[in-house]
């Protein structure tokens, strides 16, 4: 079987999907045997263990825009793919090219642009629900990276039950207690970190909830005395609200934006906290509760879509749409040391549940069924 993988994805965005592109392939790669593999990219994007066992196929130009992939992935790549001899093209990231006619795998990530429309700006909500709905629908097999995302891709886009996969993303070997504490000290320097803070790790856009946490922070503080709030990651859609936000609920000193902090970084990040925050109101996994996890940092999540399977026992978990209920959970994390002792040790043993080589291992068995 010669199988095709697009990962010009990795050209243009800084996301937790490009982040699964990274981690899946060069396990699905190492794992694939007999078969074929071309990989369409740049080469200098994809560390892999063993490159001589596959082959690279860049676009005739470098895609540095997400306007410059989209038209090559559907105007260029059907014809690649033809003359290439791929019998099977995986995509994983929601989209194959309308004009490919061959066996066809998709991974969905979420649907966020169908469940929550309001949380994403309207250009890339139309271009999503057209070309994944189309994808899905198209597609020989289709892979969701949860049972809630599952349940979504069945529901909303009418797949049948026998034609989707749960399989569910790993958690990088960094993200472990130990690395964890040795990049304490470089990271608190260098981001400026508080000595004690709590903790929201994503990107900055209206579906994290971030709103409803800064209400939620500040109805806490007026319960007990809190460390400041520290945000990592990059600016998104409407990312102006929350600064807003928090001058207006008058917490601006005690509220930090440390922007994009590097993923090799975050594991130091993740144990300098003392909780990490994450009431998001949809999530088809949730990396940031997952790694934080494995750091050994206690979790507050959502009650909603991917997060409770994912987390399990391992965090405590509140209603995302209730303000009252956010802060009654900060405030517990924050200050119950034996509740916190508890999800630590439960989150841990979670966190080791999940495995990259796994992923890909069940990934390659989908692509062999997709063929058959």
């Amino acid at each position: 079987m010669r199988i095709g993988i697009n990962v010009h994805l990795l050209s243009t965005t800084h996301t937790g999907i490009q982040h699964y592109i990274r981690a899946l392939v060069p396990e699905l790669v190492a794992q694939a045997g007999e078969h074929d593999v071309v990989l369409y990219g740049e080469p200098d994007q994809l560390p892999l263990r063993n490159p001589a066992r596959v082959k690279w196929v860049p676009a005739t130009r470098r895609l540095r825009s997400g306007a410059q992939r989209v038209l090559w992935e559907q105007m260029v790549f059907p014809r690649v793919l033809k003359r290439d001899g791929v019998e099977v093209l995986f995509s994983p990231a929601f989209v194959l090219p309308l004009r490919w006619r061959g066996v066809g795998v998709v991974t969905v990530h979420d649907l966020n642009f169908e469940v929550s429309p309001e949380t994403i700006h309207p250009a890339r909500r139309a271009y999503l629900r057209t070309v994944t709905r189309w994808s899905v629908q198209r597609a020989r097999r289709v892979i969701a990276i949860s049972a809630s995302t599952a349940a979504d891709v069945r529901r909303l886009y009418h797949v049948p039950e026998q034609c989707v996969a749960i399989i569910p993303y790993g958690l990088d070997t960094i993200f472990n207690l130990e690395n964890a504490r040795a990049l304490q000290p470089m990271v608190r320097e260098r981001y400026c970190l508080p000595e004690r803070f709590l903790l929201f790790v994503g990107t900055l856009e209206p579906r994290k909830n971030l709103t409803r946490l800064m209400e939620a922070y500040a109805l806490a503080r007026q319960k007990t005395d809190l460390p400041p709030l520290v945000l990592v990651g990059a600016r998104g859609w409407q990312h102006q609200r929350i600064q807003t936000q928090a001058l207006q609920l008058g917490i601006e000193a005690s509220v930090s934006f440390a922007g994009y902090i590097p993923r090799e970084h975050l594991p130091g990040v993740y144990a300098s906290a003392c909780a990490l925050l994450y009431p998001s109101l949809y999530e088809g996994f949730g990396l940031p509760p997952l790694e934080a996890m494995g750091c050994g940092t206690p979790v507050l999540a959502s009650t909603v879509s991917a997060m409770p399977e994912v987390i399990g026992d391992g965090g405590v978990l509140v209603d995302p749409r209730d303000v009252g209920a956010i802060a009654d959970g900060i405030v517990r994390i924050a200050t119950d040391e034996a509740l916190r002792q508890q999800v630590v040790a439960r989150g841990q043993e979670r966190a080791r549940q999940f495995r990259w080589d796994e992923a890909g291992r069940r990934t390659l068995a989908v692509l062999e069924q997709a063929f058959v």
